[in-house]
């Protein structure tokens, strides 16, 4: 076993990219612990510690749905099944109040948000090798290792890389299932086409959204294949007979996955209910070409940020070297598919959900390494050929510049994960607060910092009750926010990033954006704005008495999917 295992290990500290992969995991570490033990996640939109299971409940219960498919669930079950059974087993009864107050203890919830943290790092930890794997396959071993580099450096997925939303696993599915189209096209082999077309199945059964990757990259890259490569026209009943068989499997599995057969009423609901509310309440543009010109510029100043520029530029003359190099057709077509999903997803998501997120746009970011590393290859290849050793070393140097800045970038995530002003607050309020203190909260779970068990704690709200995801020991009130005098708690502590809401002016937004439909509601309630505003200003009967907030040192302040870097306020009754 002793000489299996050394040469493995020797193999393994002279691979390049193993280095890489052990970078991208070593930035992952701290998200894995960030915000644990705790009775729900810190990661907002967050797939667990519980949604997976009302994915799994509600999926194909008749005429309910469910927000996401639930291929992902499956996924996490042999992981977290454990764990339920166990809660099950000391839950007092198997009546629905009994099992949800058993299975939100901070211990399973705990449990459940570290195996699909750990799943989505071992993910994007696939994406990053399939990013090398395609620029490897169009162009060569130095373009791939420099491919994956790029990925690896990514701020975005540095961050959906450790928590539990379903970013990163869909596009796993959508890499591979990219990756596994570009083989059959370079390797001229049909059964590549069943795994292109299973995974892309997978994709969507994992995330919706994964159809806008495909929707134009799939038929464009085999209809460019068909016209640029005699061997799919001299194969053309081969070829489109097994895409017709792939094609039909996978659209039957994804059908049968996500209930559209078992569950028909449900299904159509939830398609409907992603058509609608939870598309057209948060567009942030104008449909039509002045929203899109406004959202192409926020995309390019969300990607040219820091050293992003360089990147970009970097980005663009791998396109223009692939599109140049035409000496093999088959391979021409496959280079340009990391580029056709980049398109895809724009035209296909961002364009009609009008959204820029940092999530709604990882998927260009995460494509676009492909060009990165072949462009990174080809100026080292170039530099190499004129062989003077200024040229050679300025190439070098500036390509460690670029990738020293995104590590910087890429070690600021942790860094802030380590660092969460909800810390800062639990360590306040472990400090000053007494037994019986009152606390008043508001906002979503992931919002708001542990609280001290000795405190007792009342959350706000003028939303139902019963669509509250509950907290162990806080008391859910429904109740105006404004009537605060009639509670009179001790203590509120309120997260800036939810208060925005309320504390955001109603002023005309910029050329071809709108303030989305959720932001018009909160716009309207004018006591809860009067509230906030009186709270955050001093006048009302409550001093401020803790800030925590991002810590400006070393690291930039980095905010992304208003989970990380957010300031929580303590005000104390005076």
């Amino acid at each position: 076993m002793r000489t299996l295992i050394c040469p493995l290990v020797r193999r393994l500290l002279r691979s390049p990219l193993f280095w890489i992969l052990a970078f991208a995991a070593l930035m992952r570490v701290t998200g894995l612990f960030w915000g644990l033990p705790h009775a729900d996640g810190w990661d907002d939109d967050g797939f667990a510690p519980r949604n997976f299971l009302t994915a799994l409940a509600l999926t194909w219960a008749p005429g309910s749905y469910f927000t996401y498919p639930p291929l992902h669930a499956f996924v996490l079950l042999p992981l977290t099944l454990p764990g339920a059974a166990l809660a099950l087993a000391q839950a007092p009864s198997l009546s629905q109040a009994d099992v949800i107050a058993a299975i939100t203890q901070p211990f399973y919830m705990t449990w459940f948000s570290l195996a699909a943290r750990l799943v989505s790092l071992a993910m994007s930890l696939g994406i990053i090798w399939t990013m090398g794997r395609m620029a490897e396959l169009v162009a060569d071993r130095r373009a791939g290792l420099l491919a994956a580099a790029a990925c690896a450096l990514g701020v975005g997925l540095t961050y959906y890389g450790q928590v539990s939303n379903l970013d990163v696993p869909y596009l796993f599915w959508s890499s591979l299932a990219l990756l596994a189209l570009m083989r059959a096209m370079v390797e001229r082999q049909t059964r590549w086409l069943w795994q292109a077309a299973l995974l892309a199945a997978a994709a969507i059964a994992t995330k919706d959204q994964a159809y806008a990757v495909f929707a134009l990259s799939l038929p464009l890259a085999l209809l460019l294949w068909f016209a640029a490569d005699a061997w799919p026209r001299a194969q053309a009943r081969r070829v489109l007979t097994t895409l017709g068989g792939a094609a039909l499997l996978a659209g039957l599995l994804l059908l049968l996955v996500d209930g559209a057969l078992t569950n028909p009423s449900g299904f159509a609901k939830r398609i409907a209910f992603l058509a609608g509310p939870a598309s057209h309440d948060y567009a942030a543009y104008v449909a039509g070409p002045s929203g899109w010109w406004a959202l192409l510029g926020d995309m390019a100043a969300h990607f040219g940020q820091g050293s992003g520029a360089g990147v970009l530029m970097l980005a663009a003359l791998g396109v223009a070297w692939r599109l140049r190099d035409r000496r093999d057709a088959a391979r021409w077509v496959a280079g340009l598919l990391p580029l056709l999903a980049i398109v895809s997803f724009t035209l296909c998501f961002n364009f009609a959900a009008l959204r820029s997120d940092d999530r709604f746009l990882l998927p260009q970011g995460v494509f676009a390494s492909v060009y990165v590393g072949i462009a990174a290859a080809r100026l080292l290849e170039f530099a190499l050929a004129r062989r003077p050793a200024p040229a050679w070393r300025s190439v070098q140097a500036a390509l460690a510049v670029l990738a020293l800045f995104a590590a910087y970038a890429c070690a600021a995530v942790p860094a802030a994960m380590g660092n969460d002003p909800r810390y800062d607050a639990e360590a306040w309020m472990r400090a000053h607060i007494r037994p019986g203190g009152s606390i008043e909260t508001y906002g979503q779970n992931f919002y708001l910092p542990r609280f001290p068990e000795q405190a007792r704690v009342s959350r706000v709200g003028q939303g139902a009750l019963k669509v509250r995801n509950p907290l162990p020991n806080v008391m859910e009130v429904l109740a105006p926010f404004e009537a605060v005098e009639q509670r009179r708690p001790r203590y509120i502590l309120v997260a800036d990033r939810w208060a925005r809401r309320y504390l955001a002016a109603d002023t005309q937004p910029g050329p071809g954006r709108v303030h989305p439909e959720n932001q018009k509601g909160w716009f309207a309630e004018t006591g809860a704005r009067a509230y906030f505003a009186a709270l955050y200003a001093g006048r009302m009967p409550y001093r401020q008495v803790d800030a925590a907030a991002p810590r400006r040192a070393f690291w930039d302040e980095g905010h992304i999917h208003e989970s990380l870097n957010e300031t929580v306020r303590i005000f104390e009754r005076a």
